[in-house]
């Protein structure tokens, strides 16, 4: 619980602090070149943080290992707590994804960029016109549910399978940096994700079925043997 406070904590702290260089951070990312076969590598992780990626990975697990079933489908729910949640933030927190300014006069990613053009603040990201549609997904920046979605994954997989714990880790790390790459997320969007997930997965400990077994009676046969 410690650990899981300082990392949230962490993480809170930093998207708060990237928050006003969000927009130069998402661009300077994107213009560094990164070598191709890494970068495919890096875009395929995507799957660990998406929708049907975590379906079939999950529904493979669930069909294969029988003897974690019912942990799969606790962490499977875990998941699916987690995912909503992001994406319910989403519909209430509008903000602009950095792909849309990439061919602003000011973008340093813009091919016949204006070097007179003030680049953009990143606060000018925030809220949208009322007319807008709740569905256009150019303005579902905040916060990343890709992201949420893959550390919740990250979370459940370890409690299933506590020994794949670093690799579960590197797995939702690299697909969190997808986002950024991606120009989907600002660097501020991901951080956050990570500390809501936690907090799902805080409340998810104290639900009363998770400690159905802490505390189970001895069987009859345990007691007539004693």
């Amino acid at each position: 619980m410690i650990s899981s406070t300082l990392v949230a904590a962490v993480t809170l702290l930093a998207a708060m602090i990237a928050l006003p260089w969000d927009l130069e951070i998402s661009q300077w990312v994107r213009l560094k070149h990164i070598p191709g076969d890494l970068r495919r590598f890096i875009h395929l992780m995507e799957i660990f943080a998406h929708t049907l990626g975590c379906v079939m990975i999950m529904s493979t697990l669930l069909w294969i290992d029988h003897k974690n079933r019912r942990k799969l489908w606790e962490a499977s729910l875990f998941v699916l707590a987690c995912g909503l949640l992001a994406n319910l933030a989403k519909y209430l927190i509008p903000r602009r994804r950095p792909a849309t300014y990439d061919m602003e006069p000011w973008s340093w990613l813009n091919p016949k960029r204006d070097p007179d053009a003030a680049f953009a603040s990143s606060w000018d990201a925030w809220g949208t016109p009322l007319s807008d549609s709740w569905f256009n997904e150019s303005i579902r920046s905040f916060p990343s549910g890709h992201t949420a979605t893959a550390v919740a994954m990250a979370i459940g997989l370890t409690y299933v399978y506590p020994r794949g714990k670093n690799l579960f880790l590197f797995m939702a790390s690299v697909a969190a940096l997808q986002r950024l790459i991606a120009g989907a997320h600002y660097l501020s969007d991901i951080l956050v994700s990570i500390p809501l997930t936690l907090l799902v997965a805080w409340a998810w400990a104290f639900l009363p079925e998770r400690n159905t077994n802490k505390a189970q009676p001895a069987s009859p046969s345990h007691a007539q043997s004693d």
